[in-house]
């Protein structure tokens, strides 16, 4: 049975869904994708915003999210009491962009983020297999 899986139920897939299924099967040569996702500081949001729109980036996926890595959580006082805060607020971005524009991109995000100061943030880059507009059909660089 072919279908949607969200979260834990998969939902009966409609004939039109075949359709999409083989456009997004083949990979497009020469038309390479990356993916870029980084966690910043929730202050340094619109000045990332800023700096990718500049060399080009004309959209981003913006999540606010929670974690730790090497900065592991900081203490508070809260009325008097002490807490420790083990997960610290972070931005997520996700930007598609072409593979000639990643390095670029990446950066921008890099120099707009910095501060010098422990918790500034990870970038990941991977390749994306396809793009896909879905109101066009369009694929990978047409797509962004």
């Amino acid at each position: 049975m072919s279908g949607i899986f969200l979260g834990r139920k998969v939902y009966a897939a409609p004939q039109q869904f075949e359709c999409v299924a083989s456009l997004t099967s083949g990979r497009t040569k020469g038309r390479r994708v990356k993916l870029i996702i980084a966690t910043i500081k929730p202050f340094k949001l619109e000045d990332v915003r800023e700096a990718v729109s500049e060399v080009g980036v004309s959209g981003m996926m913006v999540s606010e999210v929670k974690g730790f890595g090497a900065q592991s959580g900081h203490t508070e006082t809260y009325r008097g009491a002490e807490y420790t805060v083990n997960f610290v607020p972070k931005i997520k971005l996700e930007i598609a962009v072409t593979d000639a524009a990643a390095a670029g991109v990446v950066e921008a995000i890099t120099k707009a983020a910095r501060t010098g100061k422990i918790g500034d943030g990870k970038v990941f880059v991977l390749d994306l297999e396809q793009a896909l507009r879905v109101r066009t059909g369009e694929t990978n660089e047409e797509a962004l």
